[in-house]
C-alpha cells in the first residue's frame, strides 16, 4: 500500500505563547520528500493544525530531513550490527558506533534548545513575518528581555585612567 499526500514536519523555533515553525512536506509512505511551504503552527486539532502560512525555514527543511536520516541510518545499522555479532565478526564496532551515533543524533533534534526553541531575534523575526500586532511584539521583547531597538546614539567617551601597578 502507497500512501502519499501533504503533512508537517521539522519542528523547530517554538515560541512560548505564539507557537512553533514547521514545514509542510509531500510525502511518501509518511518520508518527506518536497518541502511546500513553511508555517506558523499556532494549535494542533486531531489530524491537523491551525496556524498562518510564513516563508519556508531552511532550519525546519533540514531538521525533518536530518530526523528522517537518523531513523533509517539507525535501523540499518542496527540490523547490520546484530548480523555482524550473530557471526561474530570483529566488524560489529562501526555499525554498532553508528547506530549508538544516529539515536544520540535524532534525541538531540528534539531537546537540543537552540533546534527546539527560537532565539530572541529569530521569535521577532517569526512574529513580524506571520503579522502580529506591535503590541504583540512588545509582549515578545518583555518576555525575551529584549530592549527595543532605539536610535543609533553614540556615548559621550569616558576618561580612561590606567590601572596602578
Amino acid at each position: 500500500m502507497v500512501i502519499f499526500g501533504s503533512r508537517l514536519y521539522g519542528k523547530v523555533d517554538a515560541v512560548p505563547g505564539l507557537g512553533y515553525v514547521a514545514t509542510k512536506f509531500g510525502h511518501l509512505n509518511f518520508v518527506p520528500l518536497i518541502p511546500l511551504e513553511g508555517w506558523l503552527v499556532v494549535a494542533e486539532e486531531g489530524n491537523g493544525w491551525r496556524g498562518q502560512a510564513i516563508g519556508m525555514s531552511g532550519k525546519s527543511v533540514l531538521v525533518a530531513w536530518a530526523r528522517f536520516l537518523f531513523i533509517v541510518g539507525g535501523i540499518i545499522s542496527l540490523i547490520v550490527g546484530l548480523a555482524s555479532w550473530s557471526r561474530h565478526s570483529d566488524e560489529v564496532i562501526v555499525p554498532g558506533v553508528l547506530a549508538l551515533a544516529c539515536i544520540g543524533g535524532l534525541i538531540a533534534s528534539y531537546t537540543w534548545k537552540w533546534v527546539t526553541h527560537a532565539s530572541p531575534e529569530r521569535a521577532l523575526e517569526i512574529a513580524r513575518e506571520a503579522g502580529v500586532s506591535e503590541e504583540g511584539l512588545e509582549q515578545l521583547r518583555r518576555m525575551y528581555s529584549v530592549p527595543a531597538a532605539a536610535p543609533a546614539v553614540a556615548a559621550p567617551a569616558q576618561p580612561w585612567t590606567p590601572p596602578e601597578s
